[in-house]
């Protein structure tokens, strides 16, 4: 039995029994890029945005209107590039990765909506982390996000707690946006202040924002708890992600994943070390959360129903 069996065996006979666990594999390589624009079709809360995937040139050419004081941005993603790297952009038709992340999401949104096994406390709020930097978790968090958005009745919205790295920010481009950081030390700013729409139908975006001498302090703060309540509880159709720190690597990682009610572990197949998953398990508080793992880079044998080879995910590598 390997570790990771071993772990989520453990983790199984916890008070979240009931609730649905589950182990999948998932990797890719990830590039994208945005630029951003006012759109005039968006709420102060970023929850509408009606301007069609591939029309980047319309909402470039749209009026930007001012709502309740405050001027809304759209990130635009490079919907081209993504589908090259193996995303699941809309329209994507790469059906083992699309299956993969069916199997990831499908427990996630049940445990999310109450429709589990047993009732999850803040069962919307989802943390995706691992043991440490490289393993891939920016690319699941930001590839989960799309998936979910595909749902017809569900909205996505993507937060970048990892605001030591920053590297979902960094991917999209977002450095110079307000995020995350800005909110909590400011508390007369609103998280509508600071969400960004996407071209992606149903996906919004809370970069990391400024950087700050002491995120942990902010992230374990009132604030952030008043924060991700709001978030959780102002839309009963919303998935909140969050791309968190690697748990051995920062203390920001167990103070984020405490306000989660479920928390996935990204693993590299043959590299993560068994002491490290051990040991990052350890940090969670697995009696009152699901918890469950994504195992990266592995390898499928062809009667597993998959075509066999080998996914890579180097998002250390990415720019």
């Amino acid at each position: 039995m390997s570790s990771i069996e071993k772990a989520l065996e453990r983790l199984i006979t916890k008070k979240n029994a009931n609730a649905e666990n589950f182990t999948a594999g998932v990797v890719q390589e990830s590039i994208t890029e945005n630029e951003q624009t006012d759109e005039n079709q968006v709420t102060p809360d970023g929850d509408k945005q009606t301007a069609s995937v591939n029309t980047k040139d319309a909402v470039k050419e749209s009026t930007a209107k001012e709502t309740h004081g405050r001027k809304k941005k759209i990130c635009h993603l490079d919907l081209i590039k993504l589908k090259k790297a193996g995303y699941l952009t809309p329209g994507s038709d790469n059906k083992r990765l699309a299956d993969e992340y069916r199997i990831i999401k499908r427990p996630l949104l049940h445990n999310a909506f109450g429709k589990g096994a047993a009732p999850v406390d803040k069962g919307n709020l989802i943390a995706i982390t691992s043991a440490y930097s490289g393993e891939g978790k920016t690319f699941t968090s930001l590839n989960l996000a799309l998936s979910i958005a595909m749902e017809l009745d569900t909205t996505i919205l993507l937060v970048d707690t990892d605001v030591i790295k920053m590297s979902l920010t960094k991917m999209l481009g977002l450095e110079n946006e307000p995020g995350l950081i800005d909110i909590l030390q400011d508390k007369s700013k609103d998280p509508g202040d600071v969400i960004l729409a996407t071209d992606v139908p149903g996906l919004k975006i809370i970069p990391a924002g400024c950087h700050h001498e002491r995120p942990t302090e902010l992230l374990a703060s009132v604030n952030m708890r008043k924060v991700t309540s709001e978030l959780s509880e102002r839309y009963s159709d919303r998935v909140i992600v969050f791309d968190a720190p690697p748990l051995l690597a920062t203390t920001e990682a167990s103070v984020v994943t405490h306000l989660m009610g479920q928390i996935m572990l990204v693993v590299e197949a043959g590299s993560t070390p068994d002491d490290a998953i051990k040991n990052a398990v350890a940090q969670l508080d697995t009696d009152k959360k699901v918890v469950g793992t994504i195992l990266n880079k592995s390898r499928y044998s062809k009667g597993s129903g998959y075509d066999g080879g080998y996914y890579g995910s180097r998002e250390d590598e990415v720019k």
